[in-house]
């Protein structure tokens, strides 16, 4: 007979994760499937750092639920008794003179008025004062600084929560390859290679595989983007690391033109840096996971990351540490909500 659950939640990365500790703490019979082994690089929930901030600029929906993060990160780190969550502040600026129809600091500043969310406004001299290696910015760049924002450690979050959901009773499959999710007589049956499992409910959260478990009309809302994400060393490690906060740059008037980044990990001596792009798919079957290093140096490669570097900040080099790749599926805000009206 195949086994049965109250909830099975199919894809372990953060939002899984999540899930399943959650469910867990709230006394479901739960369990958790993941195709590898997480944490692991093959998805979207990896790399060292993850910038968290109350106030986000795409939109207010999502400050109860950043509020409610940090909450948790704490209860995990005190149960645990490991690192998870660096409120180091996280630094929004705006510094172009095209910003797009809509401002992401102007964005940011009205939500935190909003809600109440302490948070200073800096002019270009009060950000040069503040943090020297954003120094080169336009005369006339606007910040917004939220001192309870900074970083957490993706990695260590969902091993965290996957340790404590287990020891809460919830069970956890992993190297299990889900190949299909249907609907019979009110369960849903979750076919795996290894088997078929059933539960009364089941929450999936598998990224870049969702839209072909789920088939229509997810298939035609989720599109999979391919995430650069690059290490460059920095000269002065130490002095980058003791004024920074994590930051966002918006540099130009569309997604490619907003680059964001962190302080230097103890002991790395380099600096991430990351863009948003969603202007290329691709499909899981087909990633190209290496990443071009850049190592001998930027100004050969018309990237919009030369020059985002070499206008913005002081004390980075163009010597790249590493290199990684990671993988969104999004769709648009418009479609989702098309979605959800339809299944109400």
């Amino acid at each position: 007979m195949a086994p049965h659950y109250e909830v099975v939640v199919v894809g372990l990365g953060a939002m899984g994760a999540s899930t399943l500790y959650q469910l867990a703490k709230r006394g479901v019979q739960a369990c958790g499937i993941d195709r590898f082994s997480p944490p692991h690089s093959q998805g979207s929930s990896h790399g060292a750092t993850r910038i968290t901030r109350l106030s986000v600029g795409e939109g207010p929906a999502y400050v109860p639920l950043v509020t409610a993060s940090h909450r948790i990160w704490r209860e995990l780190e005190r149960e645990l008794d490991v690192p998870l969550f660096e409120a180091c502040g996280v630094l929004v600026m705006t510094s172009t003179d095209d910003p797009g129809e809509s401002d992401f600091t102007q964005s940011t500043i009205a939500i935190a008025n909003n809600y109440g969310i302490p948070h200073e406004v800096l002019d270009a001299s009060e950000i040069r004062a503040r943090f020297p290696q954003f120094a080169p910015i336009r005369d006339d760049a606007v910040g917004y600084l939220e001192p309870s924002g900074g970083y957490v450690r993706p990695e260590a979050c969902i091993d965290a929560q996957l340790t404590l959901a287990q020891r809460l009773g919830a069970e956890v499959k992993l190297g299990t390859d889900v190949t299909g999710i249907a609907s019979e007589n009110g369960k849903v049956v979750i076919s795996t290679k290894d088997g078929t499992i059933v539960a009364d409910r089941a929450i999936v959260s598998a990224g870049m595989w969702t839209a072909d478990l789920l088939g229509d009309p997810f298939d035609r809302l989720l599109t999979v983007y391919r995430q650069k994400l690059y290490w460059f060393k920095v000269a002065e490690p130490s002095k980058f690391a003791a004024t920074s906060p994590s930051f966002i740059l918006i540099h130009g008037p569309t997604l490619e033109e907003a680059s964001y980044g962190f302080p230097p990990v103890p002991g790395e001596g380099s600096m991430k840096i990351a863009t948003h792009q969603h202007s290329t798919a691709t499909l899981p079957e087909e990633l190209d996971r290496q990443v071009s290093p850049w190592s001998a140096t930027l100004c050969t490669k018309p990237m919009l990351m030369a020059t985002f570097l070499g206008s913005l900040l002081k004390w980075w080099t163009p010597r790249c540490a590493r290199t990684l790749s990671r993988l969104m599926a999004g769709s648009s805000s418009t479609s989702i909500r098309r979605l959800v009206v339809s299944l109400l």
